[in-house]
């Protein structure tokens, strides 16, 4: 069962922040200096926070606490992505530079009733601790020191949660795995190498969106030719205007500034058990960019950009207006649920499948190592 701890958190002095767009827009490489200049202040009692984003469209609300990195190296939080080990190195040198983890890992887990109880009464019954506007959202922190608090909703993850499921922040995961082994003690509760700081958000917090993909080149074939090679694996469709996918195995794709409607032909349906071979994304990998483009990795291959769905058909169409001779695509989003089942199976997701809100932000509350 899942495991969440209370920890010592370092908090920015925010009576001392001019800017708190510029501020925290540059905690992801100005953090250690901003430790050094008192910016951060380490709490001397353990908390944990209930933490809420407002944004313009909706909220997401869940918990700040430390996760076990037991959990993680016994399965019970759940990856759904490898992790690459140049990247981790990267990020190992990151960690030690700051000595701290400043952005929770993402964490959801399906909806338990009394914990949602338990965050509402929380919300509704004390104002919120702190404040942080940023960009164009809110962020309210209700700081928890009260152990008795504390204890109930551990009990509660302990109790009801079976496992959870990383969704941003695979790579960090993994270096704090390394670095558990490296100084991490089993025995010793107050190391913080022991532990994860993550944000926990309940299955009804969380929205993956599509990650669209937009190609600088289509590799040698004319616009004509690529066209007619769709048609063997897609019914295809002009369209006046951009199209959004409405259901699984549909594409928007603009082409030479005109928009097509992709619906993948059900001969061509993987016909395999196997959920992650059947996703919009491993098909468009399948039988757009390996058989038609012979883009063999995806991963490596610099014509493929990817961009969030969050900003929008605009930034497609700006970008096929600088690219004329590519092509871009706007796929239909995962769902949950089978990226919960992906992970249940020990399976893995192809490169930049999800983008997965809320967005944890740098800076806002930190976890100090001792290296």
């Amino acid at each position: 069962m899942a495991k969440i701890s209370a920890f010592k958190p370092a908090l920015p002095h925010l009576n001392n922040i001019s800017s708190f767009d510029d501020f925290f827009g540059t905690a992801k490489k100005k953090f250690p200096n901003y430790l050094k200049e008192g910016f951060y202040k380490k709490q001397e009692k353990e908390s944990i926070f209930v933490y809420r984003i407002l944004k313009p469209n909706r909220s997401h609300t869940g918990i700040i606490a430390c996760a076990s990195l037991l959990d993680f190296i016994e399965g019970k939080i759940k990856k759904h992505e490898n992790t690459l080990a140049a990247k981790e190195i990267q990020m190992e040198e990151i960690f030690r530079e700051r000595n701290a983890v400043i952005k929770p890992v993402l964490l959801t887990y399906p909806n338990v009733l009394e914990i949602d109880a338990w965050m509402n009464r929380i919300t509704a019954s004390q104002p919120f601790s702190f404040r942080i506007p940023f960009e164009d959202e809110e962020h309210l922190f209700w700081e928890i020191q009260d152990q008795e608090l504390i204890q109930y909703v551990s009990h509660l993850f302990a109790k009801k949660v079976k496992s959870t499921y990383i969704c941003d922040g695979h790579h960090r995961t993994a270096t704090a795995e390394k670095l558990f082994e490296l100084y991490g003690n089993k025995k010793e509760e107050s190391n913080p190498y022991n532990y994860l700081l993550a944000g926990f958000f309940a299955a009804s917090e969380v929205v993956i969106n599509n990650f669209n993909r937009a190609l600088t080149s289509l590799h040698g074939l004319s616009a004509e030719i690529f066209l007619s090679k769709l048609k063997k694996y897609f019914l295809v469709s002009p369209q006046t205007q951009a199209y959004r996918p409405v259901k699984t195995h549909e594409m928007g794709m603009q082409l030479q500034q005109n928009w097509y409607k992709l619906e993948l032909k059900k001969e061509c349906l993987p016909q395999t058990e196997s959920i992650s071979d059947r996703l919009d994304v491993s098909i468009f990998n399948t039988f757009i960019l390996q058989n038609i483009l012979g883009i063999s990795d995806v991963r490596a291959d610099e014509t493929i950009k990817y961009i969030e769905g969050t900003k929008g058909v605009a930034s497609l169409e700006k970008k096929g207006e600088a690219d004329k001779y590519g092509a871009s695509f706007i796929l239909y989003p995962l769902a949950l649920e089978d990226m919960i089942q992906i992970s249940d199976q020990m399976g893995t997701l192809p490169p930049k499948s999800t983008f997965i809100e809320p967005r944890m932000r740098n800076g806002f509350v930190a976890q100090l190592y001792q290296l």
